[in-house]
């Protein structure tokens, strides 16, 4: 129709061309006119434009605007053609090409590029009251990098993360998993997802969906600062987020907690990772928390050693209180510090196995639980001893004082600590009263010296060949079942298929474990794989476990998203997704899956409020020391390990480590004992837990199942959540269980106490 009346038009000039004479002439409605038209024809219509970019691609797309005006006036309600002089270079959206121009005379449309990379012309069109037309064109470049629309309906894309935290050491990764259905929620295949990260590193695995509508990916990070991780997937203009929290990096400072004016001292910083690891050549900002306090002068940054050490010296300049902050990564602690004119500083440290330290510049080395620690302090006024026979007196986390107090002989006093269990202890020396009084700490852990238990574990026992992995992991005890620190374990691998282990020897922690990882290559038969784990030096205390290594006939992924529902006023509840498929990656309906949620470690510490740098109210926050107005500032609560290590459910010796009767923290979430996939190979998880406990537990969430014998198994740990409403009101606290603000395990940074 538009070629015809363009043609018609054309005819027309033609004719009147061919009429000649000068006198004839077409008005607007088409009558002879003896004055050529001049004083009744409509005045045309005029057609500008501009691109907002003059390059087109598949990542921009850009926006053509068309402003149509007559007698300078903008005309509304006017339809606007567009064509390409090339159809392949672009198209435009909407596809029919055409656009109506609003109240200011203004038509937009939107350039989408095409497969032919190259320059073209875009014409834009309007019709003018004569039936004429008037016509623009403008000069475009095409990349010709579409990769076309052809694919299948998107309309819902959800995006699940197996854990909502990662360790900042590395050693872990979080499987993001992404389920696309259509309009008519049935699973799509074919479809293409993208997925993008704020920090870390993505791994795509499978980017097109196949027949169970899933497209997943993995994140690690190798950044050990603790930060949110935002992951988005979209698939065309479906998109879907998540939050990742990246943590366990942690600050410790070790040093007096007694300054003398004009004195000076060394402190101990350490930085590591969610592992234990130490962070090197990494730098540690240093601060005084109030500036109206005591002033102490301290550098304003240091840099950590190959081992995450740095050491640095602290004066005392007024007397008072204050407190030296050190942050770094996205971690905070702090040490109080009084300082006046006495000096209250530990000078010697001796292990009886020939290590002896000034522990003013030097951690304390371990004590063997055959031996005692001898500590000695050094209390000067004014840098002179004080007067002797000055009472000193002593506490310990741990063992037995040979006294608990002591006097003074030229400023020195001294005790001794044995234990006969194994573990951290924190010794405090306490002098003076009322304004006057100091106290100083010490920390240092007895270790237990002979093996008398080794115990093996793999997890997975059951692995997929070609590179999948499982972690060997040992536990030694002594004799009173104490965990043994610092034993070297040899590993020997027994694999005729291939199979490889690393590291070959590793030393046990102080949790009495060490561990390797075995990679698989071929099939093996049932229990084919072993691995012992041998004491180097008692080579009588050795154990094995054995593994199979099998072609698993089915996958499960878990996830979760951003939500946590408030099941009622006193309950949480953390809805969690498993899907199950085959080999060929379709849904599996009608398996059983079991549920575990068993705690790994709970917190310590207090609930605070979280203010902006121009003073606003954030949000309440978990935080290890209690801010005060003098000092306010957040550390990160001490994490304890489960006291249950067996997982027994029963308080086995050695177990109580904080003293308080039972097993710590208990059984505090409850999740579905079993849950059963759908036609789409999905089942739901609730993980149920008391609102007080949120932000301070640890737990495990795992699921597994067997088929043909074969056990498949996933997991995840991640802290028990809170809900973001319980923390955004400034006057309104958060739940709690105790007095105060105080967190459900009691607010003293030490796990050896229910205080």
């Amino acid at each position: 129709m538009e070629l015809f009346r363009r043609l018609s038009f054309a005819m027309a000039l033609l004719t009147l061309v061919g009429c000649g004479g000068g006198d004839g002439g077409l008005s607007s409605e088409g009558n002879s006119d003896p004055d050529n038209g001049v004083g009744n024809q409509t005045t045309p219509i005029v057609i500008s434009l501009a691109l907002d970019n003059d390059i087109v691609s598949a990542a921009a797309p850009i926006a053509l605007t068309a402003t149509v005006t007559q007698d300078n006036q903008p005309v509304p309600n006017k339809l606007v053609s567009f064509i390409v002089s090339e159809a392949t270079l672009a198209s435009f959206s909407p596809e029919n090409g055409a656009a109506s121009t609003n109240a200011e005379g203004i038509a937009t449309i939107q350039v989408v590029v095409g497969t032919l990379a190259g320059a073209g012309t875009i014409t834009a069109s309007v019709l003018n009251d004569d039936d004429s037309q008037s016509t623009a064109d403008i000069v475009f470049t095409s990349q010709g990098d579409s990769i076309g629309n052809e694919g299948p309906e998107v309309t819902s894309l959800t995006l699940f993360a197996d854990s909502p935290q990662i360790a900042s050491s590395g050693a872990g990764e979080v499987q993001l998993t992404a389920l696309v259905k259509d309009s008519r929620n049935n699973l799509v295949e074919g479809a293409t997802v993208s997925f993008e990260v704020s920090s870390g590193e993505l791994e795509v695995e499978k980017a097109e969906t196949e027949t169970d509508g899933l497209a997943s990916a993995k994140l690690t990070t190798r950044n050990p600062e603790n930060r949110l991780v935002t992951i988005t997937a979209s698939s065309g203009n479906i998109t879907d987020s998540v939050l990742v929290q990246v943590v366990g990096t942690a600050i410790q400072l070790n040093g007096s907690s007694a300054l003398a004016i004009n004195d000076s001292t060394d402190y101990v910083l350490n930085l590591r990772d969610s592992d234990g690891n130490g962070i090197a050549n990494q730098v540690v900002d240093l601060s005084v928390a109030n500036g109206s306090s005591a002033q102490i002068d301290i550098p304003s940054m240091v840099t950590t050693d190959f081992t995450g050490q740095a050491i640095f010296t602290a004066t005392g300049l007024s007397g008072g209180t204050n407190s030296i902050v050190a942050a770094a990564l996205g971690a905070t602690e702090s040490l109080q510090v009084s300082v006046q004119s006495d000096s209250f500083l530990f000078t010697a440290f001796d292990n009886n196995n020939g290590s002896v330290v000034n522990p003013s510049n030097a951690l304390a080395p371990d004590v063997g639980l055959s031996k005692s620690a001898d500590i000695t302090l050094t209390w000067l006024d004014n840098g002179t001893p004080v007067a002797d026979g000055t009472r000193v007196d002593f506490t310990s986390t741990r063992g037995t004082l040979s006294a608990l107090s002591g006097t003074t002989v030229n400023g020195q006093v001294s005790v001794s600590v044995q234990a006969d269990n194994a573990g951290p202890a924190v010794v405090t020396f306490t002098g003076g009263s009322g304004d006057t009084a100091l106290s100083n700490q010490i920390s240092f852990e007895f270790v237990a010296e002979t093996v008398e238990t080794v115990v093996a574990q793999a997890s997975p026992a059951s692995v997929e060949p070609n590179g999948e992995t499982s972690v060997i992991s040992v536990t030694l005890r002594d004799p009173n079942d104490n965990l043994v620190k610092g034993k070297l374990v040899d590993f020997t691998l027994d694999d005729t298929n291939g199979g490889s282990i690393f590291p070959a020897s590793a030393i046990t922690d102080s949790n009495g474990s060490a561990s390797t990882v075995y990679t698989s290559n071929a099939v093996s038969s049932q229990e084919g794989v072993s691995v012992t784990a041998t004491v180097r030096d008692q080579q009588d205390k050795a154990d094995t476990v054995n593994l199979t290594v099998a072609g698993r006939e089915l996958f499960l992924t878990l996830g979760t998203g951003n939500n946590i529902e408030e099941l009622d006023i006193t309950t949480y509840n953390k809805q969690y997704t498993v899907f199950a498929t085959d080999a060929d990656s379709t849904p599996v309906d009608n398996v059983t899956l079991t549920v575990t949620a068993i705690p790994v470690r709970y917190y310590k510490g207090y609930w605070a409020q979280l203010f902006d740098e121009s003073g606003s109210f954030v949000s309440w926050v978990t935080t290890g020391r209690q801010p005060t107005e003098d000092d306010p500032t957040l550390t990160s609560p001490i994490s304890c390990i489960n006291e249950d290590r067996n997982l027994n459910g029963i308080l086995d010796p050695g177990e109580d480590t904080n003293g308080d009767g039972i097993l710590t923290p208990g059984n505090i979430a409850a999740a579905t004992g079993q849950v059963t996939t759908d036609d789409q190979g999905r089942a739901l998880i609730d993980v149920l837990y008391p609102q007080t406990y949120g932000s301070w537990v640890d737990i495990e969430l795992a699921v597994t199942t067997r088929v043909t014998g074969t056990e498949s198994r996933e997991f995840t740990i991640y802290t028990l959540p809170t809900s973001a409403e319980d923390l955004t009101e400034e006057d309104v606290v958060p739940p709690t269980q105790n007095v105060g603000l105080k967190g459900p395990f009691g607010g003293v940074q030490s796990c050896f106490t229910d205080q």
